[in-house]
């Protein structure tokens, strides 16, 4: 793994029901050098703090990229006055490049 990818922990939770993409509006931060196609650790960040492991996927963005992304999405949700255009539905891992680390409540 080349780095990790932390989501917020409802969409972290919402993959372990239902596997689905991992989207720019769900994604708060990002570690590591990694390059597009590299694969990387998913992490859900927990309101509490608390970071959890639950899922390795193969990124879409390069790392500098992502943060790029990831920097003006957090400013658009925030802006009193946010622009009506934003990337926030942009996939940053697509469902089938996810790889659960257990599987789904929606399997068992």
């Amino acid at each position: 793994m080349r780095g990790t990818i932390y989501i917020m922990g409802d969409a972290g939770r919402a993959l372990r029901k239902r596997t689905g993409a991992v989207l720019l509006s769900t994604v708060v931060d990002c570690s590591g050098d990694f390059l597009a196609g590299d694969r990387v650790h998913v992490v859900m960040r927990a309101k509490d703090g608390g970071q959890y492991v639950i899922a390795t996927g193969i990124v879409r963005h390069d790392a500098a990229k992502l943060r790029q992304l990831t920097h003006r999405s957090i400013s658009t949700r925030t802006a009193p006055t946010a622009p009506t255009t934003s990337d926030d539905g942009e996939v940053v891992i697509t469902e089938q490049d996810l790889k659960m680390i257990w599987p789904s409540k929606a399997a068992t």
